[in-house]
């Protein structure tokens, strides 16, 4: 991709950010912030221009639209949120015009509206992680593949996750509570190690396991793009933590006064991810 793609794509996801409201915000803010992992990684996706590709998760379709213009595949774009994908289309339609070589469809990826043995490859980014059945995306995957067709996954794992020195523990408290929430919602923030063999079991061939690690000593800015969406994805479920008594008003103005609190303080923190390729046998 050139720089001057790159910058058009990071211009535009700037401007939508500032337009948008505010509890939609956390995840483009994610995507803006993931971009330079997700731009190392791109340009080794085993796929040849001319080729099919679904981005499974889309979200803001920002990894489509990167991968069609830098690997000259077709992608089509697939999520359940129709919120998300009348954003992702206005970024597309704003870069590519009406002959773009992306399509963004509402689909939901335990049945999704591709024929047995029709795709190239899949694409699939922090997207395992919310799921309750993801052995059943892993065969649907399997479906929709074509034989010798590449499925490349990326994800988190937080027993990956190293802080020295830690977090304050109200911050910490609040971190445990989302990824209560998010457990009781059928997620899974381990999923990362699971993900080799539940694609094993769908009849997927794991060729390649690898960590890609993002770590980093730093003085601790609160107010940086890293803590701001961490803050606004914990914002847009603080109803449902105060109702199902995880988390209460009290604690969150204490964790968050506490997190302002470590401004300039020096930190290592490595937050690694897992990326597992496969193909469908034949």
């Amino acid at each position: 991709m050139s720089f001057s793609f790159v910058d058009w794509v990071d211009s535009l996801c700037w401007n939508l950010l500032n337009d948008m409201p505010g509890n939609e915000k956390w995840l483009l803010r994610q995507t803006i912030y993931t971009a330079v992992s997700r731009r190392q990684v791109i340009p080794t996706l085993p796929f040849k221009s001319g080729q099919t590709i679904a981005d499974f998760g889309t979200g803001y379709g920002v990894m489509a639209i990167e991968m069609a213009q830098a690997l000259g595949v077709q992608v089509i774009g697939v999520d359940i949120d129709d919120t998300v994908l009348n954003y992702a289309r206005t970024l597309s339609q704003a870069i590519y015009g009406t002959q773009a070589p992306v399509e963004f469809i509402h689909a939901n990826v335990y049945h999704l509206p591709f024929a047995d043995q029709s795709l190239d490859g899949i694409t699939a980014r922090f997207l395992f992680q919310h799921l309750n059945e993801p052995q059943r995306v892993a065969h649907e995957a399997f479906r929709v593949l074509k034989p010798s067709a590449i499925m490349v996954i990326e994800d988190i794992d937080d027993g990956l996750i190293l802080e020295y020195p830690s977090l304050p523990p109200s911050w910490q408290h609040v971190m445990n509570a989302f990824r209560t929430l998010q457990a009781r919602h059928g997620g899974d923030r381990e999923v990362g190690r699971k993900l080799p063999f539940y694609l094993h079991q769908a009849g997927l061939v794991v060729d390649a396991v690898q960590i890609h690690p993002l770590a980093q000593f730093s003085a601790q800015n609160p107010h940086d793009l890293s803590y701001q969406f961490e803050r606004e994805r914990i914002e847009q479920v603080l109803p449902e933590l105060y109702k199902e008594h995880l988390l209460s008003p009290d604690q969150w103005q204490s964790a968050l006064k506490d997190l302002m609190a470590v401004e300039g303080k020096w930190m290592l923190q490595s937050a690694s991810t897992l990326r597992i390729i496969a193909h469908r046998p034949g």
